[in-house]
């Protein structure tokens, strides 16, 4: 039991990691090249099943109980979600502040 509880940590822990990642990933392309933000969206998806699927072969090969480590695993990835999302909202935010602003500028 307790070794079921230590794998549900490290994967929580580990699904914080991805999730920044995924965040890194969509702010960098969102301030690059918003128009593709789609595309990544796709891509973070496969990241993310990617780790799930993961997690569920190492919960076999160390003998956890994948529950544990697949309950870990995605309340990792989702709760730190909404703080990366406010963030990415921010960042969308400012760039519509400048993009306004360069309309005005051309308009005189």
């Amino acid at each position: 039991m307790k070794w079921n509880i230590i794998g549900a940590v490290l994967a929580f822990a580990a699904g914080i990691l991805v999730a920044a990642a995924s965040y890194l990933v969509s702010r960098n392309v969102l301030i690059k090249k918003a128009d593709k933000l789609s595309v990544v969206s796709v891509v973070r998806q496969v990241l993310q099943i990617c780790y799930l699927a993961a997690v569920l072969v190492l919960s076999k090969v160390f003998q956890l109980n994948a529950v544990y480590t697949l309950v870990g695993a995605v309340l990792g990835m989702t709760l730190p979600m909404f703080f990366f999302t406010k963030m990415l909202l921010k960042v969308n935010e400012g760039i519509s502040v400048k993009e306004s602003g360069k309309e005005d500028d051309e308009r005189g």
